[in-house]
């Protein structure tokens, strides 16, 4: 008698049930196929856009390694949760936007994510401007590591088109940049909503056609016993042992199988427009998107986001809930109170140094608002046992690295997270600007499960990854 080939199990077969515990075969060793790998969590990667750089004195530390001591912009992160996490990249150069000269926040802006020198130059009388020139990181990783039907992406803002309708407002490209594929964040926390979430039932309806398909079971046995006969006894001894344990959790489970914990959709978050572009909103606004962003992250809707807090050259006034001698400043707004200071190197006179430290009082706002969302992220738990926050990393990037200088060398990266352990978090990591941007997210997407992800942007500006920063 010729015996037929042992049929291995398909993903299909591996049923998830309530809570996301597996109630199928477990995996054996000895008849998985080479390629088969234990289930993870996916990898998540956000990136969070503040404008006009930061105050570097008061956000650079002092030492490199694990032991850095957190400065004052960066202090809302240093928690017993969050500072084993928070790696602080200095001494990276922004390279493209250096080489292209022009409008220095335009440059930035749309260097930040590209990695290349803008494209579709006009000249004004404020320098060179132009728009992105290729795909930014954020879409290049989206699309390799989204899951079949997943949205690949969501863009979400705040106030980003306030001001500017132009490139000053768009940080993401899609493939081949340039204005016809710059891809706007959506500053109404309600179409954000819409578009992650509009295709899925509420949790009570979610949990209603679960127990519909439950109730139609008569048993979870049933639905895996001919599985079982297919392997019991062809197997080896130690994984016979896994699949009689296996059985006898199976058998556990009849008679008390319940719907489990579902996707809870998020109440929609409703502005007017009046709302939405009221400066006092701001924050509202902000941990609206944050809110959203976190459930889809956690639902598996998508695996990479943005949120844009404002756009480059940046008109916000923070007056209202960001605490400094408003006063004594001639300029309350973002871009102008930038340029009211000077560079971390620069002497600084008594207005000077009153406007300074309004900027680091920002910064040190914006790090509480990537606290809240880490802590959100961390408030939802994997399968695993592991939390969202664990399996993400929340890459923190402007346009410039300060506003009153416009430079583009030492750039302010931070890293929040390191995705499932692929990125050696919880360290200064100082590289004397002899690397550029492009390094980093090479870095990312490599972290990122992209073991081929040699190359991003433009080539010139490439070294390879940032090698003590990968684990």
């Amino acid at each position: 008698m010729i015996r037929k080939p042992l049929r291995l199990p398909s993903r299909r077969q591996f049923l998830r049930g309530a809570g996301g515990l597996t109630l199928a075969l477990p995996f054996i060793g000895s008849l998985a196929p080479r390629e088969a790998r234990a289930a993870t969590p996916p990898k998540r990667l956000v990136f969070v856009y503040s404008s006009n750089g930061t105050v570097i004195g008061d956000w650079l530390p002092s030492a490199t390694g694990a032991n850095f001591e957190v400065p004052y912009i960066l202090s809302p992160l240093d928690t017993p949760i969050l500072r084993p996490k928070l790696s602080v990249l200095s001494g990276i150069k922004m390279q493209s936007a250096m080489d292209v000269g022009g409008n220095g926040h335009a440059a930035g802006m749309t260097s930040m994510l590209t990695g290349r020198k803008f494209a579709e130059v006009v000249k004004t009388e404020f320098g060179d401007v132009g728009w992105g020139a290729g795909i930014s990181i954020d879409q290049a990783i989206a699309r390799e590591v989204a899951a079949e039907g997943q949205l690949q992406s969501i863009e979400a803002g705040v106030q980003s088109k306030k001001q500017y309708q132009n490139f000053y407002a768009y940080m993401s490209y899609g493939e081949g940049g340039g204005a016809a594929n710059a891809i706007a964040a959506d500053d109404d926390p309600a179409n954000v909503f819409s578009r992650l979430f509009g295709s899925v039932p509420d949790s009570e309806g979610a949990k209603a056609e679960l127990q519909k398909v439950v109730d139609q079971r008569k048993s979870v046995l049933d639905l895996v016993a001919d599985d079982f006969k297919s392997v019991s006894g062809r197997v080896s001894n130690e994984d016979q042992v896994r699949l009689d344990k296996h059985l006898e959790l199976i058998r556990s489970l009849q008679g008390r199988i319940k719907v489990g914990e579902v996707c809870e959709k998020p109440t929609s978050p409703t502005f007017t427009q009046q709302q939405l572009g009221s400066d006092g909103n701001f924050p509202l606004i902000a941990r609206a998107q944050m809110e959203t962003i976190a459930a889809s992250l956690a639902c598996d809707i998508t695996r990479v986001a943005t949120l844009q807090l404002s756009g480059a050259q940046s008109g916000t006034v923070f007056t209202d809930f960001v605490d400094a001698d408003w006063e004594s400043l001639a300029d309350d707004y973002h871009h102008g109170l930038s340029h009211l200071s000077v560079g971390f190197d620069q002497m600084a006179d008594p207005t000077q140094t009153i406007a300074r430290q309004a900027l680091s009082n920002i910064n040190r706002w914006v790090s509480e608002q990537i606290a809240q969302f880490a802590m959100l992220l961390d408030g939802y738990t994997e399968p695993d046992g592991s939390t969202v926050l664990d399996n993400t990393a929340i890459v923190w990037v402007s346009e410039i690295s300060e506003g009153p200088t416009h430079r583009f060398t030492d750039m302010p990266y931070v890293v929040l997270g390191d995705l499932g352990g692929a990125l050696r978090g919880g360290s200064h990591y100082n590289y004397g600007n002899s690397r550029a941007h492009n390094d980093l997210f090479i870095t990312l997407g490599k972290a990122m499960g992209l073991s081929n992800f040699d190359t991003f942007g433009d080539q010139e500006y490439v070294t390879g990854p940032l090698t003590d920063f990968l684990a």
